[in-house]
């Protein structure tokens, strides 16, 4: 096992997971000392019963609680100066999130807000600017969250925060949440995902704890992605994907985010696609470069990604590139399982070849740790699937 003459790692995230946990909430609640919690939650949440069994887990609890399913796509400050007046005037003492994207998002700001004042939204963006613990935040993912809503990560109006105390106290993973919303969103969410748990098992700044829950994040994933996918009626396989993201997140809290992370982000916004497809889709041509470079620590990625066998039986210089390999059938596998609707390729997208130097441009002013023509280079790989 790889150990760093130093490192640093911190997840106060405690998780409930498994059948009926949201109906903890109410004693997760007396421990952090809040008995008025406001759920916050999008439009569609309501609609798909999701907000309802929120409401079912509180019934004799003798806790109130309140409900706002307004969250937009495009959250904005107003819409946070309008939930910071509702949380204050009603007297309100821990933030509830059902589900991730945006709605996590925005509880991470709310929370900033209610725990000094709405003009710290402003100042405590970028990295480490929150300086003191906040209020109560809960959420309670669904696969459409990628596991960022974990991290000590937000991304909310064109601002990007960055501190360990964004990170929420607790997170209930029930599997009455985990509803598919279709093949599409859920291979683009689990694909952040899995991005997320083999950078940080593989890359340079790895660390043992780190590695615990990026080792489980994938193996729940390469066991049950595919099969999620062929039938979203799978209760187990939905469930174990949703601790997947969860274990994921809390690993990407404690390392640098990857090549593939920062490509993958930038290459969606530019092509209007989900980052998450765009970072399975690179992945494998990135760690393939990797590989040419020194490799890090990509061999070890077989074990979790095959099992103890699979790693016992390949010769240690081959290690790498099967694990390589498996990476890319899960795209093929995703692909054929879902009647083509994931992309495999990028070309399959219909995006032109001239959006090359602008992503390499925007990620390498990102901070991607490879430079221009090392960015163009992975991208024509990942467009043809070489």
């Amino acid at each position: 096992m790889y150990l760093p003459e130093h490192y640093e790692f911190f997840c106060p995230v405690k998780i409930n997971s498994g059948n009926r946990a949201l109906e903890q909430l109410s004693s997760e609640l007396d421990a952090l000392n809040a008995r008025k919690p406001l759920v916050i939650a999008k439009k569609d949440a309501s609609e798909r019963g999701l907000v309802d069994v929120i409401i079912d887990a509180f019934k004799d609890s003798g806790i109130a609680i309140g409900i706002f399913d307004g969250v937009p796509t495009a959250p904005d400050l107003k819409l946070i100066k309008e939930l910071f007046n509702i949380y204050r005037d009603r007297g309100y003492d821990a933030v509830i999130a059902v589900g991730g994207g945006t709605v996590a998002d925005t509880a991470k700001v709310l929370n900033i807000a209610v725990s000094g004042k709405p003009e710290d939204i402003e100042g405590c963006a970028g990295e480490n600017m929150i300086k003191r613990p906040l209020k109560p935040l809960i959420i309670a993912p669904t696969l459409a969250g990628t596991g960022y809503e974990m991290s000590k990560y937000a991304f909310f109006d064109g601002r990007d925060y960055a501190s360990h105390f964004l990170m929420p106290h607790l997170a209930v993973i029930d599997p009455r949440m985990t509803i598919p919303e279709g093949a599409v969103t859920t291979a683009a969410t689990t694909l952040t995902a899995l991005t997320h748990a083999v950078e940080a098992y593989s890359g340079s700044d790895k660390n043992p704890l780190a590695d615990a829950y990026a080792y489980t994040a994938i193996q729940l994933i390469m066991e049950h992605l595919v099969n999620v996918i062929r039938d979203q009626r799978d209760r187990n396989g939905r469930l174990s994907l949703a601790n997947a993201h969860a274990m994921a997140g809390c690993a990407f809290s404690n390392v640098a985010p990857g090549v593939a992370h920062k490509l993958g982000k930038v290459m969606g916004d530019v092509c209007h696609l989900p980052p998450g497809l765009c970072m399975g889709m690179l992945l494998p041509h990135i760690l393939d470069k990797q590989m040419s470079e020194g490799g890090y620590h990509i061999p070890d990625l077989l074990l979790p990604l095959a099992g103890f066998d699979a790693y016992a039986s390949t010769a240690e210089n081959l290690r790498a590139r099967r694990a390589v390999d498996i990476l890319r059938n899960l795209l093929k596998d995703l692909s054929a399982a879902s009647g083509g609707a994931i992309l495999r390729i990028w070309k399959d997208a219909q995006v032109s070849e001239d959006t090359l130097q602008d992503i390499a441009r925007r990620a390498v002013g990102n901070g991607a740790s490879f430079d221009m023509d090392g960015c163009v280079e992975i991208l024509k790989k990942a467009m043809e699937g070489r």
